[in-house]
């Protein structure tokens, strides 16, 4: 059983490895669905990006409400294509030479958004190359880098998520919660930014989760969500707070409110 399972996960990432889009199942007939591209792939520090994002895709055609289509290839943020989608989802680390975004590439996301169009980022899809676009951080709030002081760090453990924005749609049935997850601090943040949740760790209180507007669009990232790589491996989203919180997020782009 243990061998089928490793079968059956190799092969679901052999098809989305040699498909640039990988289109998943359509809404129930009738039901207008938000139209996603999910963005993924690679598995810097050992991520497990693809499996969590064939899982979040489908928790999030479960609902009823979204259409979504996986891709590992961002040379399709630079075509007509993206037309079609309402928001993009990013939940990978885009800085391996094989995954990384061009400047071009970073240029069309912003634009993307910019335009009215929604995003919505998870964990490692907030590490910023030195040679990213400076409006990245903008748009998104808050990056991990090392390239400034102090540099943004990491750790790993159970961590005591606050709700701190107990009114916001997003935490709507969200109450404080522990997760085992790997924390981002340090993070360079934006001026401004007004957390969802906090966690207090090395003498600080961290924001794990914010909203933003960039343009017309709409924004929410939370550098919470770690999946080692590897079939069988724990993913802080199957914790029913933090999926919620996650899924309330995307909502929020999708609907704003």
């Amino acid at each position: 059983m243990r061998t089928r399972r490793f079968l059956l996960w190799a092969l679901a990432l052999i098809c989305l490895a040699s498909n640039p889009a990988l289109a998943q199942k359509k809404a129930p007939k009738g039901v207008k669905a938000t139209r996603v591209l999910l963005l993924t792939g690679g598995a810097r520090n050992h991520h497990g990006y693809r499996d969590q994002a064939f899982y979040l895709a489908n928790v999030l055609e479960d609902t009823g409400r979204y259409e979504v289509t996986l891709a590992e290839d961002a040379s399709i943020l630079e075509t007509p294509a993206m037309k079609k989608y309402d928001l993009l989802i990013v939940n990978a680390d885009r800085r391996d030479e094989e995954f990384k975004f061009t400047q071009d590439q970073q240029q069309a996301l912003l634009d993307y958004v910019k335009s009215g169009h929604g995003y919505v980022s998870i964990h490692g899809a907030d590490n910023a190359a030195p040679d990213w676009i400076p409006a990245w951080r903008e748009m998104l709030g808050g990056v991990f880098s090392h390239v400034g002081l102090p540099d943004s760090k990491t750790k790993k453990g159970t961590f005591k998520i606050k709700i701190v924005k107990t009114d916001d749609p997003i935490m709507q049935g969200v109450s404080d919660f522990e997760i085992k997850d790997e924390l981002y601090y340090h993070m360079q943040m934006q001026p401004g930014v007004e957390p969802l949740a906090t966690t207090d760790h090395d003498g600080g209180t961290w924001p794990v989760a914010w909203t933003r507007t960039y343009g017309e669009g709409r924004v929410f990232h939370t550098p919470l969500g770690h999946r080692d790589f590897g079939p069988g491996k724990d993913d802080p989203l199957h914790d029913p707070s933090l999926q919620k919180m996650v899924v309330q997020g995307i909502d929020w782009v999708a609907t704003g409110k």
